[in-house]
């Protein structure tokens, strides 16, 4: 019998239960440095994850993330592997106009996490993206195009979620 090797939600949730009010991720948001503790991390991961749950994501799919590095991309990559997809994580070096359309349509990513900052490059490439079916959106935005919601949104989506299925 093969023995159960840890996966990160395992890590996180053991963690959680021996340093819960221990700060766990630390971001510049204004001239300070801010700590989220590993209790928050795991609800605001939950959240997520419960939003990509109302919106029809399944075991074993495929959800890009393409982001700086920070606090909003790990609580995202959190949720995801919470609902047992699989993160498809690209780097903001690609450009869109082979290896993004490349790896988005090849990774068969129905869902895509995106910063502010790289949105544009998705909003290029859109037409060319069929499969995708949800842009999540980290960064507030002024507007937003067809398939576009906030992650705000998603986390609104997730509470009224884990209201009618808490488990």
């Amino acid at each position: 019998m093969e023995k159960h090797r840890p996966t990160i939600i395992d890590l996180l949730n053991e963690s959680v239960e021996k340093y819960a009010t221990n700060p766990f991720l630390w971001e510049k948001v204004t001239n300070e440095y801010t700590s989220t503790t590993y209790e928050e991390t795991r609800q605001q991961a939950r959240m997520v994850a419960a939003g990509l749950l109302s919106l029809g994501v399944k075991n074993g799919e495929k959800i890009a993330l393409l982001s700086e590095g920070r606090n909003a991309w790990i609580i995202s990559e959190l949720g995801i592997l919470y609902t047992g997809a699989t993160n498809v994580p690209l780097s903001i070096k690609l450009e869109e106009s082979n290896d993004l359309i490349f790896r988005l349509v090849h990774s068969e990513s129905k869902i895509l996490f995106v910063s502010g900052s790289q949105l544009k490059k998705i909003r290029t490439i859109a037409p060319l993206l069929p499969d995708i079916e949800n842009v999540i959106v980290i960064d507030e935005q002024n507007s937003y195009e067809e398939k576009e919601m906030p992650l705000s949104e998603l986390i609104k989506k997730g509470v009224g979620f884990l209201k009618k299925y808490p488990d």
